[in-house]
C-alpha cells in the first residue's frame, strides 16, 4: 500500500561478495545490518520508507537472522534459499508468525539479471513483494529515535571525523561529512557505491559488539548472538558515544545506553548497524 505508516518491513539478504558489487537499491534502505558470514560480510537491508525499483543481489539467510528479524512484526524475509537446516528454521519461524518466508524458491517478484553471473545476479521487485505478502505486519521501531538529542557532557562522547570497523574479509571505513551531515561508507579503501552511483550515506552508524557462536546448522557459519547485552558505540552528528546495547528477548527492540545508563536515541534518517565480533 501507499500508506507508509502501515507498510511492512522488507528485510532483504544482500550479497557483499566482490562480484556482487555494486548492489542494487542498497542506498535506499532505511536500515542496513552488516553481518559476518563465511570470510566476508552480508547485509540485512530493511526497506520501508523508500522502495527501489529493484534490490539485490539477493542471497541466502542464516540462523542468526531470525533473532534480528523477530522484533520487526512479521517482516517479509527476502532470500534466495539456503541449506536444509536454515530452511527448516525459516519455515518454522514463518509458521510461528515471526516473519513471512518470501524465498526465491517459491515466491514471485524475482528475476536474474543477465549482466552478472549467478549467484550474484538475483533481483527482487520490492513493490511486488509487498503486494504478494498480505500476512506481513506493520513495521515497528527497532530503537529509540530523537533528532533533538545531544549527549550529556559526562558520557565520554568525542568528535570523530572518521573511523574503521573491522569486519570479516572487508575493511569498513566511515567518514563524517559535515556538509551533508551524513556518514559516508568505504570498503577496502574504495567508496562504497550502489548501482545508482550514489555512495552509501547514513545518519547513524551503530557498532554492536556481539559474541559469534557457530551456527547450529552449519559449524562453518558464524552466528551472531544479538540477544543479551554487550558494548556498543553510537556514531551520530559527527560524535562517537560509547555505551552498551541490551535486548532481553529476540522480540524486543535494541536499547542503547550511555555510561550513566541513560538511553542513547538515534537520529532520524538512515542507520547502519555493524555486528562486530566481540573477540
Amino acid at each position: 500500500g501507499s500508506d507508509v505508516s502501515n507498510r511492512s518491513i522488507i528485510a532483504a539478504k544482500i550479497d557483499n561478495y566482490p562480484r556482487a558489487r555494486p548492489q542494487w537499491g542498497l542506498d535506499q534502505a532505511d536500515v542496513v545490518i552488516e553481518e559476518n558470514v563465511e570470510g566476508v560480510t552480508r547485509f540485512v537491508a530493511l526497506f520501508h520508507s523508500q522502495l527501489p525499483d529493484r534490490l539485490g543481489p539477493v542471497r541466502s539467510a542464516r540462523t542468526g537472522d531470525l533473532d534480528i528479524l523477530a522484533p520487526m512484526n512479521r517482516p517479509i524475509l527476502v532470500w534466495s534459499g539456503g541449506n536444509g537446516g536454515v530452511t527448516n528454521w525459516v519455515e518454522s519461524a514463518a509458521r510461528s508468525g515471526v516473519l513471512v518466508n518470501f524465498t526465491a524458491q517459491k515466491s514471485p517478484c524475482y528475476n536474474r539479471n543477465s549482466s552478472r553471473s549467478a549467484p550474484h545476479n538475483l533481483q527482487l521487485n520490492p513493490s511486488c513483494a509487498l503486494d504478494n505478502a498480505p500476512t506481513a505486519g506493520a513495521a515497528r521501531p527497532l530503537w529509540a529515535i530523537d533528532p533533538a538529542w545531544t549527549p550529556p557532557a559526562d558520557v565520554g562522547a568525542v568528535p570523530t571525523a572518521a573511523f574503521n570497523v573491522g569486519m570479516d574479509g572487508v575493511s569498513v571505513d566511515w567518514v563524517w561529512d559535515a556538509e551533508s551531515s551524513k556518514y559516508l561508507r568505504s570498503q577496502n579503501g574504495n567508496r562504497h557505491t550502489a548501482a545508482s552511483g550514489a555512495q552509501i550515506a547514513v545518519d547513524n552508524v551503530v557498532e554492536l559488539l556481539v559474541f559469534h557462536a557457530p551456527s547450529p546448522v552449519d559449524a562453518r557459519s558464524p552466528n551472531p548472538i544479538t540477544v543479551g547485552l554487550g558494548a556498543a558505540v553510537v556514531h551520530r552528528n559527527g560524535e562517537s558515544i560509547p555505551g552498551t546495547w541490551e535486548r532481553a528477548t529476540a522480540y524486543d527492540p535494541f536499547t542503547l545506553r550511555d555510561a550513566n545508563g541513560a538511553v542513547i536515541p538515534l537520529n532520524t534518517g538512515k542507520s547502519f548497524v555493524e555486528l562486530v565480533r566481540d573477540r
